[in-house]
């Protein structure tokens, strides 16, 4: 209604003023003058009145956008986790970034201008690149996308994130929203409670549950090279004897003695395993050539050299025996990994090494 107001008004003094000059015989002028004025005031104010309130719902709304925006700006900033908006180009590959909080200039050590004259690009470490190009591809139909991946620090850190990547069009500008989080700690923690579940306490070495899990990667090693691998199985004598004649202690340093026997044998890529209190075991792929030293005939003469060594060292404490086979297997043998023990377990002498014939071992004779 007040909108209609103004033009009421004034409408109504053009009426009066009209009929006036048409039937001047109907009302005294002074009388249509002060009518007339009153209209045109009144339309006047009524027009005054709605500018008022236009002006005051402008200012309001205004006001309102701006709060927004600061509001919308404070939650960008207090995020935790890394935002950046970037440009998305033509073919879709990520352009210059356009915007970034206050996490990312902190997490990856970069000044806010130093960002936005970056690329998403570089954002990412240099070995992971190329995947996350192969991902984005997917972006553009899919609309959004989640992956774990790794940023790249100012000073060279491999800072590992879960990325979530949405397209977002404002303003005809294509954009993409990347919101990127920290799982180190989380990664951390996995690592962490992985190695206590697969670390013998004792040792550090592998744990039976362990070695069943590794036999696997040793498998797919020993494939890809086309090369056989030897399994050493050993067993502690006397350890019980020990335990209940010298105690706990004394046991442990026999244990730990064995541990330093294998260490000293073989190499830090290959498998070792404590399967029981006296029970050991070792996998190792097998090298192409002598120049490796890691041909059964090496890896066997270390490991007597090694026990010789230890035996002698504890000689005036205690009598350290192991009784110990071994067996060179092709990779298909460790399908069926539990057989290939109980064979070679089957064999174990307290001085001597047995190591089966076969192809695998004319292989390995050939290294």
């Amino acid at each position: 209604m007040k909108r209609w107001l103004a033009p009421i008004l004034v409408s109504c003094a053009a009426a009066i003023a009209a009929a006036q000059l048409i039937a001047p015989h109907l009302m005294p002028g002074r009388a249509v003058a002060l009518v007339v004025a009153g209209l045109l005031a009144g339309g006047v104010a009524a027009v005054w009145a709605a500018s008022l309130g236009a002006g005051a719902q402008g200012a309001a709304t205004t006001r309102g956008r701006d709060d927004g925006e600061r509001r919308y700006r404070a939650l960008f900033e207090a995020c935790g986790d890394v935002i950046c908006v970037y440009e998305l180009l033509d073919d879709d590959r990520p352009g210059l970034l356009v915007e970034v909080n206050e996490t990312t200039c902190m997490a990856l050590g970069y000044p806010r201008s130093r960002l936005l004259a970056m690329t998403s690009d570089e954002l990412y470490a240099p070995e992971v690149r190329r995947a996350v190009r192969e991902r984005m591809r997917a972006l553009g139909g899919a609309g959004s996308l989640a992956f774990a991946s790794a940023y790249v620090t100012s000073d060279g850190y491999r800072l590992p994130v879960e990325v979530s990547l949405r397209r977002v069009d404002l303003d005809g500008r294509r954009l993409c929203l990347a919101v990127a989080r920290d799982i180190s700690a989380r990664l951390e923690s996995s690592e962490l409670l992985r190695g206590r579940s697969h670390a013998d306490e004792l040792t550090g070495l592998l744990s039976r549950g362990g070695f069943f899990e590794t036999v696997g990667e040793a498998r797919q090693r020993a494939r890809r090279l086309g090369a056989p691998v030897l399994l050493l199985h050993a067993e502690l004598d006397g350890l019980k004897q020990v335990d209940d004649r010298l105690g706990h202690a004394a046991g442990d340093a026999l244990v730990l003695a064995a541990t330093g026997v294998l260490r000293l044998t073989f190499r830090d890529s290959d498998v070792l395993a404590r399967l029981a209190s006296d029970e050991f075991v070792a996998l190792a792929v097998l090298g192409r050539s002598n120049r490796e030293r890691v041909d059964w005939r090496t890896i066997m003469a270390r490991f007597d050299e090694a026990l010789a060594a230890k035996r002698t060292e504890l000689a005036g404490e205690f009598d350290f025996s192991l009784r110990y086979a071994s067996r060179v297997a092709d990779w298909e043998e460790l399908d069926d990994i539990d057989e290939l023990l109980a064979g070679t377990r089957g064999r174990a002498t307290q001085r001597g090494t047995w190591t089966a014939g076969g192809r695998a071992e004319k292989a390995a004779a050939k290294a």
